[in-house]
């Protein structure tokens, strides 16, 4: 057992600290606390490594977003239609 600590960790994956505390806090990521620091095994964040590259990733289904306007023309379309069928009742 290697015990590392989150600087040299992140340097070892070449992400930030400030993205591995995220990932730690979602708990992403083997760590463990010790007298109150996050610490990691290395040889766990290797395994994590290696277990990463075999994860396949489902590609997101892409929905193209509405523009503003067309949110507030949608509003404006369902009031008028509100307005009409106030009307006629």
């Amino acid at each position: 057992m290697k015990i590392v600590t989150i600087k040299e960790v992140s340097e070892f994956l070449k992400v930030k600290q400030s993205t591995l505390y995220s990932w730690v806090n979602r708990r992403l990521i083997p760590s463990f606390k010790l007298n109150g620091l996050w610490r990691f095994d290395m040889e766990r964040i290797e395994a994590w490594v290696m277990e990463s590259h075999s994860v396949k990733v489902m590609p997101q289904k892409i929905t193209k977003k509405t523009t503003r306007n067309q949110d507030i023309n949608r509003i404006i379309k369902h009031a008028i239609e509100a307005v009409h069928g106030n009307e006629q009742s």
